[in-house]
């Protein structure tokens, strides 16, 4: 059956593909990325207290993410979380890598596996073969 998008999740979905293509990244990464991190959208808040379409929390990002839950702009936070997976993926040099890194060490050890998931599935929606 594939995956199913709300209003909303397409909407978000287009912004971080948009916002990737600008960046350079693999659309179906960052893609992947926001849907693990918030269901494209739909959790935007955590119990840790990260924000966002991408669950960004540092103490860099802490007025970012002040003016963010007052704006409560999107696009805002998709630009930072692309942005951020863009300079994962320099420093890194794998998509892999990467995304290891922008998870809690914690959460390593499903995390990567839940990215790759999302990045084969979203291709499937998008008719592309995998």
């Amino acid at each position: 059956m594939g995956l199913q998008l709300n209003k909303k999740q397409q909407e978000i979905k287009e912004k971080v593909e948009l916002f990737a293509s600008i960046l350079d990244i693999d659309p179906y990464w960052a893609v992947a990325v926001a849907m693990t991190e918030s269901s494209l959208g739909l959790q935007q808040q955590s119990p840790t207290g990260c924000k966002g379409v991408f669950q960004m929390s540092s103490i860099a990002m802490k007025d970012l993410l002040e003016e963010m839950a007052k704006v409560n702009d999107d696009s805002v936070d998709i630009a930072c979380g692309t942005a951020f997976l863009k300079v994962l993926l320099k420093r890194w040099k794998s998509i892999d890598k990467a995304t290891l890194h922008f998870c809690a060490p914690k959460d390593r050890d499903f995390y990567l596996n839940r990215v790759r998931k999302y990045m084969r599935e979203f291709q499937r929606m998008d008719g592309e073969d995998v």
